[in-house]
């Protein structure tokens, strides 16, 4: 798979890695713009800490509890979206794709939530 490939899938497992390199996996949901996949999470989640500290991620396709490979595993570079724009507009995607659940999830003030920007090293 590509990165475009995962634009359309439901749940990737989110893999990043700490200062010693050990993988964390984690199933999150997942939009794709343009050419990067985005992903949302709580900003004070290990995953930004780890992303942060190491921007070294892998993802593959699984389901909704992250326990089965769906996919070949495929290496990214992560970053955390800094400018309001780009944040909003990974926001506004995820809210899009999936509708109900994703407004029931992520109530509250966005300034409490991180983008992270997946893209090709």
């Amino acid at each position: 798979m590509t990165l475009n490939d995962f634009s359309s899938v439901q749940y990737i497992n989110l893999i990043t890695y700490r200062r010693d390199n050990t993988p964390v996996s984690t199933a999150v949901w997942v939009v794709g713009i343009e050419d990067a996949l985005y992903v949302t999470t709580g900003n004070v989640s290990g995953k930004v800490k780890r992303i942060i500290n190491n921007g070294k991620a892998t993802i593959h396709e699984t389901n909704q509890s992250g326990s089965q490979k769906l996919s070949e595993d495929l290496d990214l570079h992560a970053t955390i979206v800094e400018d309001q724009a780009e944040k909003q507009e990974g926001i506004k995607a995820i809210m899009n794709k999936y509708g109900p659940m994703a407004k029931m999830m992520m109530r509250g003030p966005d300034e409490g939530r991180a983008i992270i920007k997946l893209v090709n090293p």
